[in-house]
C-alpha cells in the first residue's frame, strides 16, 4: 500500500480507506488508486486484517469491535429511526450493531423480536418485552442464527424490521459478509410491513457483490448521509431515505 500511494501522489492512509471499500470524496482519485493496485497485482493480508479488526474469518469484524465504531453516528442514526416506531407496535431487530443502539431509544411498551444478544439484554433492562429467537449462537455476531432462526422470523410477523447490512451496493442491493445471515434476514425481511435499513455512510458501494436483499425490498434508509457519488441512484430508488448528518460537499 505504501507503494500505491507514492504512485498515486496520496497517503498510505488514503490508500488504505479506498482499497478497504472506504468511500472518499474524490472520486478520481479513489479511480487512479484502484488502478494502480490492480496494476500491481496488490492482494490484501486477510490474516494482518483479520487481526487489526478483531475479525472472525467467516463473520467479519466481530461485534465488540463494530460496536465501538463510530458510536455518536451509530446513535444518532439510532434516535432517528426510533422516531418510526409507534408505541404499540411489535418491531424485529437483527443482529446489526447500530440496530443494537436503537434498543435505547425505543417506547417501553413496544414487543421486540430478535436474534440478537445485544439486544435482548438491554432491552430486558428497560422493562421491554422482548423475545430471543432459537438457533445456534455464534459469538463473533453476538447473535443465533440456522434453521431454527429462520423459522421463528416466518412464524412472527412484525410492524417494522430494522436490518443493517456490510454494504449497500447501489445496483445489486444489500450484501453481508457471509452468505450463513442472509436466510434470517430474508425471512424477518418478507414477514414485517415496514422494512428500514439503519446503515453507515461507508457502507455505500458499487462493486457489483452479489445481494441477499435489492433496494426495492426497503423502505426506509436512515443514515447519517449518502455519499455524493451514489446519492443520485440511492435517491432515485424510490426508497426513503433519512439522513442525520450533513451531506458530503461535492
Amino acid at each position: 500500500m505504501k507503494d500505491i500511494a507514492i504512485a498515486a501522489g496520496t497517503s498510505y492512509s488514503t490508500v488504505s480507506r479506498v482499497l478497504n471499500g472506504v468511500v472518499i470524496r474524490d472520486s478520481a482519485l479513489a479511480e487512479r488508486i484502484r488502478a494502480i493496485a490492480h496494476e500491481m497485482n496488490y492482494q490484501p493480508n486477510e490474516a494482518g486484517r483479520s487481526l487489526r479488526m478483531g475479525a472472525d474469518e467467516e463473520y467479519g469484524p466481530a461485534f465488540e469491535t463494530r460496536s465501538r465504531q463510530d458510536l455518536p453516528i451509530k446513535r444518532a442514526i439510532a434516535t432517528s429511526a426510533a422516531g418510526l416506531v409507534e408505541p404499540s407496535d411489535v418491531i424485529a431487530l437483527d443482529s446489526g450493531s447500530t440496530v443494537a443502539q436503537l434498543v435505547y431509544y425505543l417506547p417501553s411498551n413496544v414487543l421486540v423480536y430478535t436474534n440478537s444478544l445485544a439486544v435482548l439484554q438491554p432491552a430486558a433492562r428497560r422493562g421491554i418485552h422482548v423475545h430471543l429467537a432459537p438457533g445456534l449462537y455464534v459469538p463473533a455476531m453476538a447473535a443465533v442464527f440456522g434453521e431454527e432462526t429462520d423459522e421463528y422470523f416466518r412464524r412472527h410477523p412484525s410492524n417494522v424490521y430494522f436490518l443493517s447490512s456490510a454494504r449497500v451496493d447501489i445496483r445489486t442491493g444489500l450484501f453481508n459478509l457471509n452468505p450463513s445471515t442472509y436466510s434470517v434476514k430474508r425471512a424477518a425481511l418478507a414477514n414485517a410491513g415496514k422494512k428500514v435499513l439503519l446503515v453507515h455512510h461507508d457502507k455505500f458501494c458499487d462493486a457489483s457483490l452479489q445481494s441477499f436483499a435489492p433496494l426495492a425490498d426497503i423502505d426506509v434508509i436512515v443514515t447519517d448521509y449518502v455519499p455524493q457519488p451514489f446519492r443520485d441512484v440511492v435517491l432515485a430508488s424510490g426508497v426513503h431515505v433519512i439522513e442525520t448528518g450533513q451531506p458530503e460537499k461535492p
